[in-house]
């Protein structure tokens, strides 16, 4: 596996914001599409010469780009190129509400969409000879395990980390006919789901998905500086589209073949853990790696969690 020095915790802001920042400033490009619907979508890519495997991210609720900048970093220094959209209504790409900070999607299939446009239009033409792996947390699972189950022939390998293969508290059937109903009667779609709150500048690290304080610190700091990071609840209609989400994976899990690494995190406050179980049951191939003391978000865990995190999945990207 290639040398590559993981950040600790007193060095890391000020490593991201020194030699991190240069190597963003050196080698990171930004580029910006349109989608099947016309929606503008954003995007970031750095590829070092004489590549050979290129990673395509898939990020998560309410993510950016920003908060994978330690990530990426990392997989440069092993070699590896990246691509990293930012998905509809997050980052710098369209989509977003009258409220910039409620996340609103219509239904799955537009994100999965989305990412049938970017990897066509963007992805594929540039890197038709490299091998090619999907990294994709939380809902970026959901959407890269609809996105495979839809599309074959794009990736060589897979990684799912804390994937949203079933959430947590969701509502009975009944319920959620009710709040559909609701939605629609009252044209609420959009509106901000109940127990979801705006951003207000105030820091949770607390009860936050993450374990590392510089990290979440790193993070929130970009949130407080740019609204365009400033995603924080679900509206309704994400929530609706968000229900559906383990019915459609589980309908046509079979048509999963290539090879799949899930990570999951035993501390996880967002994801049913039923969902890594169903899935290892019908997926017999993907290999389940389970960090039992880890947060949702593995790659800002405590730093021995951490470190063998991008360790492992270093050595899984660098075997394709």
């Amino acid at each position: 596996m290639s040398k590559v020095n993981f950040l600790g915790e007193d060095n890391f802001i000020r490593t991201m914001k020194t030699e991190n920042s240069e190597f963003r400033k050196a080698h990171v490009k930004q580029g910006k599409f349109k989608s099947f619907d016309g929606t503008t979508l954003n995007y970031y890519f750095a590829i070092p010469d004489n590549a050979t495997k290129v990673v395509v991210f898939a990020h998560g609720f309410c993510e950016f780009f920003g908060k994978y900048h330690e990530y990426v970093w990392y997989l440069y220094q092993a070699g590896l190129g990246f691509y990293f959209l930012e998905q509809r209504g997050h980052g710098y790409s369209e989509g977003k509400m009258k409220e910039p900070d409620v996340v609103y999607i219509d239904d799955y299939n537009t994100y999965v969409e989305d990412f049938h446009v970017f990897m066509d239009k963007v992805v594929m033409p540039a890197t038709s000879e490299m091998k090619r792996i999907l990294i994709a947390h939380s809902m970026g699972g959901a959407v890269g395990t609809l996105f495979l189950e839809s599309y074959q022939g794009y990736f060589d390998r897979t990684i799912l980390s804390s994937p949203m293969l079933k959430m947590k508290s969701v509502p009975s059937k009944l319920v959620i006919i009710l709040i559909r109903f609701y939605a629609f009667l009252f044209g609420k779609r959009k509106s901000m789901a109940p127990r979801q709150k705006h951003f207000d500048a105030k820091p949770v690290f607390e009860t936050s998905s993450a374990q590392s304080r510089a990290r979440y610190d790193y993070m929130f700091e970009m949130r407080l500086k740019d609204e365009h990071y400033q995603t924080y609840g679900a509206a309704i209609g994400w929530g609706l589209a968000s229900y559906k989400v383990h019915d459609r994976i589980f309908k046509n899990i079979s048509r999963l073949t290539l090879p799949i690494t899930v990570f999951t995190a035993g501390q996880d406050h967002l994801i049913d853990p039923d969902g890594y179980r169903e899935f290892a049951a019908k997926v017999p191939h993907a290999k389940i790696i389970a960090f039992e003391n880890s947060r949702h978000e593995i790659f800002n865990a405590t730093e021995e969690t951490r470190n063998e995190y991008f360790r492992q999945v270093l050595e899984i990207v660098e075997s394709v």
